[in-house]
């Protein structure tokens, strides 16, 4: 390759270069020869003009010529001493990009630190093979003086010694190791004291991530980590040297975000010693993107803590709330608690840490907003109103009688909540009293085979495509899928599907049906929204080193999932359940802004003496406002009791959003 170096071309060298060149000529009587002429003062002068432009072009190429042979001589130079082992080449990290809030308020920072590598050249053989001896020898030496710090890098090997051969093996073109990404002065001190025992082990002033905000987003950016050998055989962008995004957005935008590595050349002795303290730049970084999110930091401060006080009120195991705009999908605040502290991660986590992160029981490290997969309970009644409205199933005005003694035809007991007896009731009271009984009806008088594409649809059973890693499709309340379950890991289920009890249960949000709480926020934004189904997203914007601005964009997943007039009485009933005087939901009625939601008490786990089950998670699912939804909230309190202790802390932050501008009638 063809080296340039932008530093170190003498000025003395061009300077005596020049002056070669200018003495080859002879001006005196050049000048004389020229302008001896037998024409007119005219031609003279035209003359003269002529001479003088090429005479200064002339000049002009052999100056710009002579520059160039010296800046190709010095590549050569430098490239011919590289392949005699007389200049090493070694990598320039880049800045990696960090992330904003749709404000322009600061998410992650790269901050300094120094960083241990080591430069295998000085342990391989005129075969490529590694000297197996000296490598121990070095790794038992760096061991020592390191501790267990880089173990915090490299928790899946067991020795130094085991991470150069494993990394190595993946890819032969990497000739050096990051061992750990950030060390003390102290450290940096006894390296530098004992590098005579360490050879091609070498010091290099690098970053390290950090965030401010910790647990309040570490399920959102996660957090970056040293290249593993696994890594390194799946991302075709990385060499040995890197650090890349692990979890999280971190990890699900680190093709932009980790930048261009530069180059730099350094010339050495015969034992690999640097022999200038300023090398030559090859090729200068080009670094990483920053990404401005949708997330608004202040109101995600506000979800985390009014999740984190909801489940310690509540004795919840934990919970997710959720806010998105139903126009396209951005999310405003996604929280999941318990967390955990993804700056505790950053260069390696130690095995202290880690053990207590792992071993708690409440699991801090699931992002329960995409990846609990529960039962929805009532709130999945607003799906199926929505479905049999647009199917032609039901009306608003199709009546059924709540009752209590309700059974199925062979006997099998179905009551409303409490066993009430609400009466005779259209669509809108079912909504609003949240009726099992009543949508118990609709799905006997319809067919659930015609139900589950309406589900589909509306998202149960797939991803929404977050652009976050770790997402859970939940779960369709199908015959085939229950016929599946049976089959394999839930061996207890009857493998036949009874076409009252399993859809009865099914409607009301039971059975095998299972969500996550960012599907339950999308289809109620489509409900919102007159119908699209967004994919959901935290992305908003990239921003390269010249502060060029590239906006992202995310298709919809359905452009229509059911007709204007099916969701508009589906959000009439919504409106209902906080605002009518049926409703059940009236703790979310009375502020600034019309709020339309629906609840969910989902049972699960075993039954007491009574037949009733023991636990219950807490559901609510809100947009507004009504008029004019603009943002959908949705907090799930996993056993948290029950759905009027999500109401309480909805009501909560609707009130903050409202106080704080973001939302107004």
């Amino acid at each position: 390759m063809e080296l340039k170096f932008s530093k170190k071309i003498k000025y003395e060298e061009k300077r005596k270069n020049f002056v070669k060149v200018r003495s080859k000529f002879n001006f005196t009587s050049l000048f004389r020869d020229i302008f001896k002429s037998e024409g007119g003062v005219e031609e003279n002068t035209l003359w003269r003009y002529i001479f003088v432009f090429l005479l200064f072009a002339s000049l002009f190429t052999l100056l710009i010529v002579d520059l160039s042979d010296l800046q190709i001589a010095k590549g050569k130079e430098m490239l011919s001493k590289s392949i005699n082992n007389q200049v090493k080449i070694r990598k320039i990290p880049a800045y990696r990009g960090v992330f904003f809030d749709r404000n322009g308020n600061l998410l992650s920072q790269n901050s300094p630190s120094m960083k241990v590598y080591i430069a295998l050249e000085h342990y391989l053989d005129s075969y490529n093979m590694i000297d197996s001896e000296l490598l121990e020898k070095t790794s038992v030496t760096l061991g020592s003086i390191l501790g267990d710090s880089w173990k915090n890098d490299s928790e899946e090997y067991n020795s130094i010694s085991e991470k150069v051969y494993s990394i190595y093996k993946e890819s032969l073109y990497f000739k050096e190791v990051l061992i750990v990404s950030d060390i003390n002065d102290d450290i940096a001190i006894k390296i530098k004291a004992n590098a005579d025992l360490l050879p091609g082990v070498y010091i290099e002033n690098g970053s390290k991530r950090s965030y401010p905000d910790g647990v309040v987003l570490s399920h959102i950016l996660g957090y970056t980590g040293n290249v593993s050998a696994e890594d390194l055989e799946k991302l075709n962008y990385v060499d040995s040297t890197d650090v890349i995004g692990k979890t999280g957005l971190e990890q699900e935008y680190d093709e932009r975000l980790i930048g261009t590595s530069g180059e730099m050349a350094w010339e050495v002795d015969a034992l690999g010693r640097t022999l200038s303290k300023e090398g030559y730049v090859v090729t200068e970084p080009k670094a990483g993107d920053n990404l401005y999110l949708t997330i608004d930091i202040n109101l995600q401060k506000k979800l985390y803590n009014i999740m984190k006080n909801g489940v310690k009120t509540y004795s919840a195991a934990g919970g997710a709330a959720i806010v998105e705009d139903v126009t396209n999908g951005e999310i405003l605040g996604m929280v999941s608690y318990p967390s955990y502290d993804n700056n505790l991660f950053v260069g390696g986590i130690s095995q202290k840490n880690y053990s207590k992160i792992v071993n708690d029981k409440r699991n801090p490290l699931m992002n329960r907003a995409i990846a609990a997969q529960m039962p929805p309970g009532s709130t999945f009644k607003t799906i199926v109103a929505a479905s049999a409205l647009d199917a032609g199933a039901i009306t608003r005005d199709t009546r059924y009688v709540s009752r209590s003694g309700y059974t199925f035809s062979n006997g099998a007991p179905f009551q409303d909540y409490m066993n009430h007896a609400y009466g005779v009731l259209n669509l809108i009271d079912a909504i609003s009293v949240s009726s099992n009984i009543y949508f118990c009806e609709v799905i006997r008088h319809w067919d659930m085979d015609k139900l589950v594409p309406y589900l589909e649809k509306f998202g149960i059973g797939t991803y929404t495509g977050i652009d976050v890693p770790g997402e859970a499709p939940g779960r369709l309340p199908s015959p085939a899928n229950k016929m599946a379950l049976a089959n394999t890991t839930s061996p207890w289920l009857d493998p036949v599907w009874y076409p009252e009890g399993d859809s009865c249960n099914s409607v009301i949000g039971q059975g095998i049906t299972l969500v996550t709480p960012i599907q339950m926020a999308n289809w109620t934004s489509a409900i919102a929204n007159g119908g699209t189904l967004n994919t959901p997203h935290l992305a908003k914007t990239f921003e390269n080193e010249a502060k060029e601005k590239e906006d992202l964009s995310f298709d919809p997943i359905y452009k229509k999932i059911a007709s204007s007039d099916a969701l508009k009485t589906t959000r009439e009933g919504m409106w209902n359940a906080v605002n009518g005087s049926r409703g059940n939901i009236h703790t979310l009625s009375g502020l600034k802004v019309q709020v339309a939601a629906k609840t969910g008490t989902a049972e699960f786990g075993k039954l007491n003496e009574k037949g009733e089950y023991e636990n219950t998670h807490a559901w609510v699912t809100a947009f507004f406002p009504y008029d004019n939804p603009k943002y959908v909230l949705t907090i799930f309190l996993e056993d948290g009791g029950e759905s009027i202790n999500s109401v309480r802390m909805a009501r909560e932050v609707v009130s903050w959003m409202i106080e704080n501008n973001l939302i107004s009638n």
